[in-house]
């Protein structure tokens, strides 16, 4: 037997989500196009209906109680299970319809181009949004079930999500090729302290870097000089090929920024003996229902990205 509920509870369930994500009755309520006022009267049913207090109310924002936490985590795969529902029921018929939305960081971005274009060849009538972002913002897009799944570069894996890796990717430090550093073809961390940088510069993060990627919070302890900051792998290359300073960036990352120019105006050089090695993968959030689509997305990526394929890296000429 399925029991009755109330006819308003996914209702209460999808304004739940909303202030769980926002922190805020006033700016879910601005994303979902409702008053204040509903969603509170909402949210006061919905703990009424529960029994329980979903959030501790402060002034400057409303917090999840554990009992909130773990609503949460049944709310995203409750509507994660509804919109699988749909799409299996819509896709009988046997052509795939519908939505997927991937999260990316840039250089993956750029690599999928053409296995999404031939996916959409085979199957006009998905519809794919891609969103192109930080690591650590794919990883909030999966864990909060913001997309349907993410491909991405980690150094560090989250907790809430599977990773399946399909390549990776060295971390390399990279320099004009008529360079006058004097570097052995292996770098040490006394060679690295000496050199002048280009860092990358995250908007949206504090000096600590990206948690999930191996940027100024893992190189930090090896620069000692920063030349200039920026926001973009391409930027750095153009300030490192006029001779600013050097770079660390992995292979993927140069791959996708460099210039088609042969030949190639950079040396790089291995920084593997003590910087983490990027892993590239998938990242579906634990326990998710992935709709036929995205399934179908995912084989394609796999096939195209994964060890031994022929998109697959097969390593920069290091110190060439």
């Amino acid at each position: 037997m399925i029991e009755e509920l109330n006819g308003d509870f996914i209702q209460w369930l999808r304004g739940f989500y909303y202030i769980a994500k926002t922190g805020s009755l006033r700016r879910a309520a601005l994303l979902m196009n409702r008053s204040a006022s509903t969603l509170s009267y909402q949210l006061k049913a919905l703990e009424s209906n529960l029994n329980t207090v979903l959030f501790d109310r402060y002034k400057k924002g409303m917090n999840l109680t554990p009992e909130g936490k773990k609503l949460l985590d049944w709310t995203i795969s409750t509507f994660e299970t509804l919109k699988c529902l749909r799409s299996e029921v819509g896709n009988l018929q046997g052509s795939l319809k519908g939505q997927i939305i991937l999260s990316c960081n840039l250089p993956i971005a750029r690599k999928i181009v053409d296995c999404v274009a031939a996916f959409r060849v085979d199957h006009p009538d998905v519809n794919i949004l891609i969103r192109r972002a930080m690591p650590y913002e794919v990883v909030n897009d999966v864990e909060s079930s913001r997309v349907d799944f993410g491909f991405t570069g980690l150094t560090t894996l989250p907790e809430h999500c599977e990773f399946e890796e399909l390549f990776l990717s060295r971390p390399l430090l990279v320099t004009r090729r008529d360079n006058d550093y004097d570097l052995p073809e292996t770098p040490d961390l006394e060679d690295l302290e000496r050199l002048p940088f280009v860092a990358f510069l995250s908007e949206q993060m504090d000096d600590k870097g990206d948690p999930y990627f191996g940027s100024n919070a893992t190189t930090g302890p090896y620069i000692k000089k920063n030349a200039i900051c920026v926001n973009s792998n391409f930027l750095m290359l153009q300030y490192v090929l006029r001779g600013v300073g050097v770079a660390i960036m992995d292979e993927m990352s140069i791959t996708s920024s460099s210039f088609n120019i042969k030949p190639s105006p950079f040396k790089l050089y291995p920084l593997d003996r003590f910087l983490p090695v990027v892993h590239y993968g998938l990242l579906i959030r634990k326990h998710k229902h992935l709709t036929p689509q995205a399934a179908a997305l995912i084989r394609n990526l796999r096939e195209d990205c994964g060890p031994g394929s022929a998109g697959n890296p097969a390593g920069l000429p290091i110190g060439g």
